[in-house]
């Protein structure tokens, strides 16, 4: 049997560049070390699918400038924030091409 355990590192590189990269709202299983993984490889140019919209993870991406398409319904940060900043911040200066999925 192939073993299925890989390191943090192994499993961020089968995100690349360009990639389509779905995650789903839940501020508390949000997948951050892979996340900065994939900030500290470089990717870039993500289209980022919020299935029920977006958290932190969301946010993260976009701030990270990780993201050029960010296709969902809501990025919040649940009841810290009504609206992710970051993505705020990026879709205020047309830094991000947002699609309503709702």
């Amino acid at each position: 049997m192939r073993e299925k355990l890989t390191t943090l590192e192994q499993a961020a590189t089968a995100i690349k560049t360009g990639s389509k990269l779905v995650m789903s709202a839940n501020i508390q299983r949000a997948p951050m070390a892979l996340l900065r993984q994939l900030v500290r490889q470089g990717t870039q140019k993500l289209r980022v699918i919020g299935v029920v919209g977006g958290d932190l993870n969301l946010d993260f991406v976009v701030g990270a400038g990780m993201v050029d398409v960010l296709d969902t319904c809501s990025v919040t940060l649940g009841e810290f924030a009504r609206t992710g900043p970051n993505f705020a911040r990026y879709v205020t200066a047309n830094r991000l091409r947002v699609l309503d999925n709702t």
